[in-house]
Formats: structure tokens, sequence, C-alpha cells
């Protein structure tokens, strides 16, 4: 009587969900079939990646091809009053930079990506520290948040877009009172030194959120990404409103820190699927 054959599969644990692989070299479709990271949907792929670039491509162009668009959500904000005796140009003021009530809503949304980011960054360690691991795809998950937020929001909108691209703020524009022409959105220009309008730093981070709520469980996680938005579109209102950025500013900041949790989601899943192809291959294969 023929020995019974042993089986050459066996199930692998692979981001928190089992699933049956080959006992050896995971083949293209082999990897296809490990799930998903539940945590990084639904952020991590081609397809997001591709998407979220194609449409800043898509906004910057449409906002230099119809500029007046910034211009007129600006004005909408603007209340333009008679100048004084012997000024010449547009005179007036944006009354919502001299809220006391939405002054306050500003500073809490300023400080709130920070604050949950050194949260979750904590609560990471402290899990890690406890496993003596960082496999669970939660950790992985939310240190790929938290490096998000420093690049994107830190690196990339801080340090380099608003220090070097020089767009002078709206109410710092002959358009709103102020000494300086219009530039369009993403032309270079030395009208302003520093800390300039090209992107919104605040919405950048605000809109960090919206990856942010991509840690909540797939359940709630529609309701999680639903509220994060909300939140971040009202920074983004705020900031326009205040006269200190342009439409064209804060959604050009919401789509740059969305393509960089993007990419970063993209890597984690990859090194994790190559991790998990490394557990399962045999020795000596």
């Amino acid at each position: 009587m023929a020995a019974a054959v042993p089986s050459l599969t066996r199930p692998i644990r692979v981001d928190g969900i089992d699933e049956k692989a080959d006992h050896g070299p995971l083949t293209a479709g082999a990897r296809m079939r490990i799930p998903q990271d539940d945590y990084l949907w639904p952020f991590a792929g081609r397809t997001p990646l591709i998407v979220l670039s194609g449409v800043i491509v898509l906004v910057l162009v449409f906002f230099n091809l119809f500029p007046g668009v910034d211009i007129a959500t600006s004005r909408l904000f603007f209340v333009e009053r008679p100048c004084a005796a012997g000024v010449a140009g547009v005179c007036g003021s944006f009354p919502l930079s001299a809220s006391p009530v939405a002054g306050p809503i500003r500073e809490v949304f300023q400080a709130a990506p920070v604050v949950l980011a050194v949260l979750l960054l904590l609560a990471v360690i402290w899990r890690a520290l406890r496993s003596r691991s960082l496999s669970d795809p939660f950790d992985r998950a939310g240190l790929g948040a938290v490096a998000a937020l420093i690049l994107g929001a830190g690196v990339l909108v801080n340090l380099i877009l608003k220090e070097y691209w020089g767009r002078p703020r709206p109410v710092a524009t002959d358009l709103f009172g102020g000494p300086f022409p219009f530039v369009p959105a993403g032309h270079i220009s030395d009208y302003c030194a520093s800390n300039c309008s090209f992107v919104s730093g605040e919405a950048a981070g605000t809109f960090w959120l919206v990856a942010l709520a991509a840690l909540a469980p797939r359940r709630y996680r529609i309701a999680a990404l639903a509220i994060a938005f909300v939140t971040a579109t009202a920074t983004a209102v705020l900031r326009i409103a205040f006269g200190g950025h342009y439409l064209s500013d804060v959604t050009l900041a919401a789509l740059s820190t969305l393509f960089v949790f993007s990419l970063i989601a993209t890597a984690v899943r990859h090194f994790a699927h190559r991790a998990a192809a490394a557990v399962e291959e045999p020795p000596g294969a």
C-alpha cells in the first residue's frame, strides 16, 4: 500500500490572515494570493499611486489654465473697504482671521496631527517592546503613518515647497491689499522669502488624518475616513478664509500628503510580502 504523501502546503499568517501558500519560493501567482495588509487599505498599491500622481498633475494644470479660480475663491472671504486718503490700490481684510472662535479652532486642528503622531509612535514602541517584534501589521502601518507625516507635511511641504517656491500668500498680494503680484500655483518666484503660500502646511498636516484613519478597524474605516476628511477640509477652508492660502495651495497640500503616505504604504506592503516569502522558503531551497 502506497505511503501517504505529505502535504506540500501549509498555512502561513500574513498581515493577520491565514492563507495557503506553496512550500517554497513564492511565484508571482502565489504572491498575488497573499492578503493585502488590512491596515494599509485603501492607500497601498500601484493604483492609488498612479491615481494620486495623475490627480496632482491635473490639479496643477487646472489652476494654471484657470488662475481666476484661486482668486475668486479667496475673494469670497475678503471684505473690501475704502482706502484712507492718499492710499492707492485695494484695501480691506479677511475678517475671519480675527475671529475669536475660528482662531482657537485653527490652533486645535494645527496641533492635532502632531499630538496624534506622537501618541501613535509611543503606542507602537510600547507594543514592540512587549512583543519584541515589529511584525504586527498595525505596528508596521503605524510607523508608516508617522513617517508619512514627517516626510510629507514635514520635509516635502514645510522644508522644501514652502521655503523655496516663494509664492506670496493672498493677504500679501495687491489683489487683497498687499504689495506683491499674484503668482499662479507651482510657479517659483522671489516675492516671498520663507514660509510662503505654496503649499499649505496646515492642510498637509490635517489631511494626514485621512491617512491615519487607515489604521481604524475595517468595519469602522469608512466612517473614520469620512470624519478625517471633513476635519481636514474644514482646516483647508479656514486657511483660505484667513487669507493665508489659495484653494490650489490646500488642494495640492492634501494630495501631497496622501501621495507620500501611499508611497510609504506601498513600500511597507512590498517588504511585508517579501518577508512572508522568505519565511516560507524551506532551508536549502
